[in-house]
């Protein structure tokens, strides 16, 4: 059997010329954001621009791409539907000037609906009085979603039957 000795090591002196040959450390950055010195790290703050630098940075995701191609797909064979039936008579397309017109209607008839509705009495105490209060209520709304439809599509067709 050997003896075996233990040698006598210096850890501190050790440890001191381990940090002395060490490279220094950069310190994490942060920010100051009270007038007392609190500090917080600046990653987390949402202040440093993480995702700029990734590959895919401003680029379109596929998904979105597919789901215009397939709108596209979608709104050239409606067009293509459409020309079918112009062709065939079936359906109309509504001028400019008719379109004008009949928006103009619908406003004139919620006017007139509007204020049928505010010449109401305001107590409503009678069940003639409830139902009529309704029906106005529920043609103004008819009337609205008209006007919306038609101020949102610039082209309406009308079937011919």
């Amino acid at each position: 059997m050997r003896i075996r000795t233990q040698a006598k090591r210096d850890y501190v002196k050790s440890n001191a010329i381990d940090t002395i040959l060490s490279a220094p450390r950069k310190p994490q950055p942060s920010y100051a954001f009270t007038k007392n010195g609190d500090k917080q790290l600046l990653e987390n703050s949402g202040l440093v621009p993480k995702y700029v630098n990734k590959k895919g940075y401003g680029q379109i995701p596929e998904y979105l791409q597919q789901r215009k191609v397939k709108e596209r797909k979608a709104q050239e064979e409606y067009d293509e539907y459409v020309r079918e039936h112009l062709r065939q008579g079936a359906m109309k397309q509504l001028s400019d000037e008719e379109r004008q017109s009949t928006l103009q209607g619908l406003k004139k008839n919620l006017e007139q609906m509007y204020h049928q509705y505010q010449c109401l009495s305001i107590v409503i105490d009678t069940i003639p009085k409830r139902n009529r209060k309704e029906k106005l209520e529920s043609q103004m709304k008819e009337v609205e979603k008209d006007i919306d439809l038609v101020e949102r599509h610039k082209t309406i067709y009308i079937a011919n039957n």
